[in-house]
């Protein structure tokens, strides 16, 4: 890879990480119901404790991370019958009001945290949840400590919130590890699926319970990189240059990078990435050099001719596709695999490996 991309790659990291649009996300619920264990389940660290904070009003800080990029609108717990219940009630009611409100602070989703212990809904929770939806922000109940109660208790809560609310989505969670957080994956796509487009990126970024969500979120970003190759196609070049035609704009690495959250060890990860990638690509170059008659019959050869856009969009959906199996795989292992000396000898030839069979599937499909 030559200094010049890497330049470039870094240039278009920063630029995204730089101007990425970021949801305002309300955390609501009362003392000890569990919002910080939620914050570090989801997110990987308690926002509210390790990120800079400001006062909204009394009881609403706005807290935002260099890490993590959300914006967390968290409530101070409260209680249920305290002088100050009908205070917090109207500020969150009027954070969600855009008449009251500035649109840069108004929540693009609220979940609303109740504690399955107890096992029941308060008038408070009903009457704040309602007015909530009556300013069209989405909101969905987060039920904390769902392991410590029977199925049948949550079950009769979850039935006692859907009498009020027949629509409201439920999501039961835990921070027992060998439960996977329940539903918090679910919780996740949810809060994807009702986020504005320009949002989305930013929180499929800092949430890490779901790969899932980042596959999907990268695969969209692959496939708009892919549309753009074929679009322009590639202009003559000769067999030296081959191994850039992989990369296709260093905004699609960066933007997977971004989706997969690796820049909390930019350094380390950017740096495996790009010499598993320098390591690959020429032999790639070889191997396009080598097969494109056999894969593209038709095109004329690599050496002096013309990629044109069918081959320019294989080669990009294979690169982007690769790059995103072996986030993926990092994401799963954890950083701590870093420096795993055993691992990292084979990660470049586990990244052509890849490159290489969504290469023929991309022939494949074109032969369909």
């Amino acid at each position: 890879m030559s200094s010049n991309f890497q330049e470039e790659l870094n240039m278009a990291f920063d630029s995204l990480k730089k101007n990425i649009e970021k949801p305002n996300i309300l955390l609501v619920g009362g003392t000890g119901v569990g919002k910080s264990s939620l914050l570090n389940l989801c997110f990987g660290e308690d926002i509210a404790a390790t990120g800079v904070g400001k006062p909204i009003t009394q009881h609403i800080n706005k807290f935002t991370s260099p890490n993590i990029p959300i914006v967390l609108f968290d409530s101070k717990g409260y209680e249920i019958g305290s002088e100050q219940e009908s205070l917090f009630q109207k500020e969150v009611i009027e954070l969600c009001s855009e008449t009251q409100n500035s649109i840069e602070d108004k929540p693009h989703l609220v979940w609303y945290c109740i504690q399955t212990i107890g096992s029941r809904i308060t008038d408070f929770d009903i009457n704040i949840i309602r007015k909530i939806e009556l300013s069209d922000i989405p909101i969905s109940i987060v039920l904390t400590k769902a392991d410590l109660v029977s199925d049948d208790d949550a079950s009769l809560l979850k039935t006692a919130i859907l009498n009020e609310f027949p629509k409201i989505q439920i999501f039961e969670t835990t921070i027992k590890e060998n439960l996977h957080g329940m539903e918090l994956e679910k919780l996740i796509s949810w809060s994807t699926s009702q986020l504005p487009n320009a949002l989305k990126t930013a929180f499929v970024s800092a949430q890490k319970n779901s790969l899932k969500e980042k596959r999907e979120h990268a695969k969209n970003a692959i496939i708009q990189h892919t549309t753009l190759a074929f679009a322009t196609g590639f202009a003559p070049i000769p067999a030296s240059s081959a191994p850039l035609l992989l990369a296709n704009q260093s905004k699609l690495l960066a933007r997977i990078l971004y989706i997969y959250n690796l820049d909390r060890a930019v350094d380390s990860v950017s740096a495996i990435i790009q010499t598993a990638i320098a390591s690959s690509l020429p032999i790639a170059g070889k191997y396009l050099v080598s097969q494109i008659l056999k894969f593209f019959p038709g095109v004329g050869t690599a050496v002096g001719g013309t990629i044109n856009g069918s081959v320019a969009a294989s080669i990009t959906s294979a690169f982007g596709f690769a790059v995103s199996e072996a986030c993926a795989k990092l994401t799963e292992l954890g950083l701590d695999h870093f420096d795993d000396s055993s691992f990292m000898k084979n990660f470049d030839d586990n990244l052509m490996k890849i490159f290489m069979e969504y290469l023929k599937q991309a022939k494949g499909n074109k032969n369909d």
